[in-house]
């Protein structure tokens, strides 16, 4: 993954991270861009005479509408393609004409920038190699796979007709004896494929189509296998579709046939219902629901659905693969029944029924039944994390059953868990002083690496995996599960009770690897003498853990507990505490305030303040009371400072220093869970993505349903360029957090599967994930990540070509991150608002937005996006043709580049300030910073950063003269174009200038090879004004050639066609093309006054090289009119000019003028000088390699017969 689109997923994933603090993100340039992610803007600049230069300012899309291939273009020369069928994340069917056989065909194609995935091009095998096996007229049959003009396809069957979901979308449901004529069918055609081993595993409506005379058909086995191969997946992958999965699918047992008839059954159920069964708010909470209710029962849900019908539908919708139907003979047998065509229905039809009536409606007693202390919430959670502990283990096996790595030799000899204390008084008022007790020894107890003390939030995923309250005593069997379960060795509980205002506590410790229990008592306590007591306590625990006095006094050194001595203050922490670890931010923020507003010296109170506040985009808050704790901890002990400094320093974006500071706090507390993530975090903020692994992967080792931990877990994936990885921990936390309602985490979670979504080019998926989080941080107001989400969606939005809603999108984003005072994220939203902007062609507003942007950005310090923004600025004024302007910004972009060492960076900056010299003429300078880009993109593998800067490079020889070697630079610049399988308009731009190039080497007739393939794109990609570019070198090759008329007639093409686009420099060299044509045909009075207009256009667009073509033009126009002075006044100017720039060529054809004016006028004595000069540029010209045939260009063959006579 790029750079630039890896610190835009960090932007995005770490949204609220409960805490680590906000990084840098949304870097638009194109640093190290290689991906299709990041193709390229057109700016303009006047690097070469008839062509736009290409600057590199990525998108903020991943797919662009030059995938779809063009109506009548034609494949491989032989399939015409005539209508776009439908398109999705790995590529688009298209209705085509195979032109060999006269028949219509259907042709699969897989996107040009993933043909290269050698998982999907085994999809499209697998499906081609399945779909042969099966052969039946309800299947479609496939012909082929191919690959022509670099596109990987398959031909198929083509059917005129319509898929499932469009029928059931439009009819809501169909009458049963259609929807029974329709599933009879379905089920021939898997009856035909599971005959010969072939399961489909992906059946759904999208994939059965029915024709114009009513037959059905199933398609797409992409994701099909044998059931005696391993097929595309291994057992325990989740493959097919959410919607239409059966439950052995969703848990990732082996599958067989029987899987398939469990979708008919979801099918028929639609059909029939005109709703899904499983209903629940997204499709993966109807998976988890579908893996442990039976089935509604159609009939109840529609009464006129026949009941034999609604029974067959419910045996179809068996969890257990033994009671459904074995073969989907079956139900054929049984729906012809019901039709009149067979037997009568099976007595199955009654029993099953009965069966099935009584396990829905135990089901609905169950729900509905109060439980004595239990919510339905909690009962509803209780029974499907069952469930969703199978998932996870399928999910997460190859972590769990897995060989660990070899531990070092250092291991903790106890392994301490602090279980909850019971509040025995029965008074409600003292329940906080349970986890308190709980938090404040954890951490007074001390911790070292012969320590191993469990984190509170550790024991209480246990407690709640082991459905034990928390608010009870503790019996024998229960602890020793809680010991085996939390993997300790050592357990202390106890209970307190307040009498007389005096409170009591009592603990006992059991060491299990020695059979001991230790009673442990604490007495006549007022609460204002609780952190007193809490140290006595500590104290004695200690003492009883039989450990060595070095040992011993390593624990006490780093031990600590919060610094305030007021219990009410120490209450409200405790509740924060609890709601942080839980990401429940809001209500945590709540809690802190009030402990800070009782007592205004608890710097810990602060500190976590800071780390709520971070966590909600609320970044001035966020270190304003970070450094408040830092200045009240300056007198606390050690340990306790140095958790603060460790927060401040993270809080405050020092990642370095973070690192630090948790690295030693790691190393006296190895097992501390809260450590290991606020490392992990700072890890993958600093793209570490192997040291964040391993830190995250250590927590759910030891906690596997740490909803946070398979969050960054997910994040680290999709930041490493792993994005289907991360689906596996982000659907596993996903249901997590709908099983224990923590909208916070949910929201956050779908946040990040929706960016794992879109990098897998699944836009549809990704949208409707964010507008989910969206949608529920909306409703819980975390204000932070609804901007985030808010920007997510405008990314999508400016995907699919929705660019005035995505503005609205990034707007409203800005909006409410300007409202929360998160200045920093803002300023990032308004880089993206300024891409957005270019991409629309707004280049005023671009430039605004990138300057606000810049302020922000060296206000926080973020010198990577200072050096973006820098950039980009620069740009634009390159686009202007202001490139001192523009040398300015590079400069400053350069030299922050060099301090942060990103190479792709550098390169992409010194190639940009390189165009910048060579349109000033400075051709030594420009030259300088092109080798040195080219060495730094090559170096870092950035092929489209080598093609572009051989490109400049091809620009910056032609202009020279120096023919031979532009040529050499556009085929170098092509080759990795076509390695990577680019159809996008650089490839076409580039084909077109390496035919000019040839063109004006007077190589004329190998320039129809790249025209006619720059010409075929061009039709594809729909662009007016790369067809009239196209139009003019086609026009120039016959102008070189003496054939004027027909030269003329392509440039008036090329006029029309480059009106019709939006690049003001294609249609001035149209009309420059135009006008020399009519010169060329001897109208030189007709034309004196255009060129002169021209020339003065041509300069205030920036482009030099063509205000000096017209000069020449225009000087020629006046000799042939006679008026030597003044055109001998404009050549002489114009020579000034061309010996600036370098423009050999051109100053030959000036000397070559001047010569024919003086001679003309009789001033013989000097224009032999001037022929000679311009023999001696064009001998020069001619004779380096690639050059050889300049003569042959009949232009340049007249001056130099003519320089020759009279010299």
């Amino acid at each position: 993954m790029s750079e630039p689109e890896r610190r835009r997923i960090e932007d995005q994933v770490t949204v609220a991270a409960d805490t680590p603090g906000r990084p840098s993100p949304s870097d638009k340039s194109s640093s190290n861009a290689t991906s299709a992610s990041e193709a390229p803007t057109m700016l303009t600049g006047d690097i070469g005479a008839d062509s736009a230069r290409v600057i590199m300012v990525p998108r903020s899309t991943e797919e662009s509408a030059t995938d779809v291939l063009q109506q009548h273009s034609v494949l491989g020369q032989r399939y015409e393609i005539l209508a776009l069928l439908g398109q999705g994340g790995i590529g688009a069917v298209y209705k085509a004409k195979d032109r060999e056989v006269n028949q219509i065909v259907a042709v699969k194609v897989i996107r040009p920038h993933l043909a290269n995935n050698p998982a999907l091009i085994g999809r499209f095998k697998q499906e081609l190699i399945l779909a042969r096996q099966v052969t039946h007229k309800n299947v479609i049959r496939i012909h082929d796979l191919a690959e022509a003009d670099g596109v990987k396809f398959i031909t198929m069957e083509y059917v005129e007709g319509r898929d499932l979901r469009s029928i059931i979308w439009e009819k809501q449901k169909v009458a049963p004896q259609e929807a029974v004529e329709i599933m009879r069918q379905v089920c021939l055609a898997l009856e035909a494929a599971h005959g010969v081993g072939v399961i489909h595993r992906d059946l759904k409506p999208q994939n059965i189509m029915r024709d114009a005379g009513g037959r059905v058909l199933v398609m797409d086995f992409g994701l099909a296998r044998t059931v005696e191969g391993v097929g595309m997946t291994q057992t325990g992958a989740m493959v097919g579709t959410l919607e239409y999965m059966s439950p052995e699918q969703a848990l990732g047992k082996p599958l067989d046939h029987r899987s398939d008839l469990f979708a008919v059954g979801l099918i028929f159920y639609e059909l029939l219902t005109g709703k899904m069964p499983y209903r629940a708010e997204s499709a993966l909470a109807s998976l988890v629901r579908r893996t442990h209710e039976p089935a509604p029962v159609a009939s109840k849900e529609d009464s006129s659905i026949p009941q034999a019908l609604s029974t067959v539908v419910s045996r179809c919708l068996e969890r257990d693969p033994n009671l459904r139907y074995q073969h989907a003979s079956e139900i054929v047998a049984d729906l012809n029944a019901w039709e009149g065509k067979d037997v009568a229905v099976r007595p199955f039809a009654t029993a099953r029924a009965e069966e099935i009536e009584r396990r829905s409606n135990i089901w609905t007693r169950t729900l509905s039944q109060p439980l004595l202390g239990s919510s339905l919430a909690i009962v509803v959670g209780s029974i499907l994390a069952v469930i969703v502990l199978a998932i996870a283990v399928v999910l997460f096996r190859h972590q769990l059953f897995t060989p660990t790595a070899k531990q070092g030799p250092v291991t903790p000899v106890v392994s301490l868990a602090i279980l909850p204390f019971h509040n025995a008084s029965g008074d409600a008022s003292l329940d906080w002083l349970g986890p308190s007790l709980e938090e404040m020894l954890t951490t007074d107890v001390g911790q070292s690496s012969r320590l191993r003390n469990l984190s509170p939030d550790r024991v209480h995923q246990v407690l709640l995996d082991l459905r034990i309250p928390t608010d009870a005593g503790f019996d024998e069997a229960t602890l020793r599960h809680m010991a085996e379960s939390s993997r300790s060795n050592t357990l202390l509980w106890g209970e307190y009770a307040k009498v007389n205002d005096q409170i009591r506590i009592d603990a006992t410790l059991l060491d299990l690897r020695h059979d001991r229990r230790v009673p442990l008592k604490i007495e006549g306590v007022s609460e204002k003498d609780i952190p007193e007591a809490v140290d006595r306590l500590a104290e004695s625990i200690r003492q009883n853990l039989s450990l060595s006095p070095d040992i011993l006094s390593e624990l006490k050194a780093a031990s600590y507990q919060p610094d305030s001595k007021s219990p009410a203050a120490l209450r409200e922490y405790t509740l924060g505490l609890q709601l942080l670890r839980e990401g429940k931010n809001l209500e945590a923020v709540k809690d802190f305030q009030a402990a800070i507003k009782t007592d205004s010296q608890f710097a810990l109170a602060y500190s976590r303040l800071a780390d709520a506040d971070s966590a909600l985009g609320y970044d001035d808050d966020a270190e304003q009371a970070s450094r408040k704790a830092v200045e009240l901890a300056q007198q606390l002990p050690l340990a306790e400072k140095y958790v603060i400094q460790a927060t401040h320093a993270r809080i405050v974006k020092d990642n370095n220093k973070a690192v630090e500071a948790y690295e030693n706090l790691s190393k006296t507390q190895p097992d501390n869970s809260d450590v290991q993530y606020a490392l992990g975090s700072l890890f993958r903020d600093q793209g570490d993505y192997d040291k964040a692994r391993a830190l995250f992967s250590k927590i759910l080792l030891a906690d596997p349903k740490n909803i946070r931990a398979l969050w960054q877990m997910g994040a680290v994936e999709i930041m490493s360029g792993n994005p289907q990885a991360a689906l596996d921990p982000l659907t596993k936390g996903l249901s997590l957090a709908i099983q224990v309602d923590n909208q916070e985490e949910k929201g956050l979670i779908l946040l990040a599967m929706g960016i794992a979504y879109r990098l897998l080019n699944k836009p549809d998926e990704a949208l409707r994930s964010y507008q989910e989080s969206l949608d529920i941080n909306t409703r819980i107001g975390q204000k932070r990540a609804m901007a985030s989400a808010l920007g997510s969606i405008a990314q999508v939005q400016a995907l699919t070509g929705k660019s005035d809603l995505a503005l609205a999108s990034y707007n409203r984003g800005l909006q409410i991150e300007r409202e929360i005072g998160a200045r920093k994220e803002a300023g990032d939203t308004l880089i993206d608002i300024a891409n957005l902007y270019l991409d629309r062609g707004q280049h005023e507003q671009a430039l605004k937005m990138y300057k606000e942007s810049l302020q922000i950005q060296r206000d926080s310090g973020d010198e990577n996006n200072q050096a973006l923004c820098l950039n980009n600025i620069g740009n634009l004024y390159l686009s202007r043709a202001d490139n001192q302007e523009a040398l300015t910004y590079f400069e400053q972009a350069l030299q922050l580049r060099e301090k942060l060492n990103v190479p792709g960076a550098i390169a992409e900056t010194l190639h940009n300030r390189g165009i910048a010299y060579a349109n000033l003429g400075q051709d030594e300078p420009a030259m300088s910073d092109f080798m040195r880009a080219l060495d730094l993109y090559r170096k870092a593998g950035d092929n489209q950063g080598t093609a572009s800067l051989s490109h400049s490079m091809a620009f910056l020889f032609e202009r020279q003269g120096h023919y031979g070697a532009a040529i050499n630079a556009m085929q170098d610049a092509l080759k990795p174009l076509r390695d990577a399988g680019n159809r996008s308009i650089e490839l076409a731009q580039s084909l077109n200038d390496l035919a000019r190039f040839l063109a004006e080497a007077g190589r004329g007739s190998e320039a129809g090879k790249p025209l006619d393939e720059a010409e075929k794109l061009a039709r594809e990609l729909t662009n007016s004004s790369l067809q009239a570019t196209i139009l003019n070198t086609r026009g120039d090759v016959l102008f070189y050639a003496a054939n004027v008329p027909g030269a003329k007639a392509m440039y008036e093409q090329a006029s029309r066609a480059a009106s019709q686009g939006n690049q003001p420099d294609v249609v001035l060299i149209s009309k420059i093309n135009l006008a020399k044509a009519t010169l060329g045909e001897g109208h030189s009075a007709a034309v004196s006054t255009e060129f002169a207009r021209l020339s003065e256009q041509a300069n205030a667009l920036g482009q030099r090289q063509l205000s000096v073509e017209c000069s020449i033009y225009l000087a020629q126009a006046m000799v042939n009119n006679k008026s030597y002075a003044r055109a001998r006044k404009q050549l002489e100017q114009s020579l000034g000019n061309t010996e600036k720039l370098g423009l050999r060529m051109q100053s030959a054809r000036i000397h070559y003028l001047l010569g024919t004016l003086l001679r003309l006028s009789g001033n013989s004595s000097g224009d032999t000088r001037q022929y000679r000069e311009a023999l001696r540029l064009l001998d020069e010209i001619k004779s380096e390699p690639g050059a050889d045939h300049l003569l042959e260009r009949s232009d340049i063959q007249t001056i130099y017969t003519e320089a020759i006579r009279w010299a």
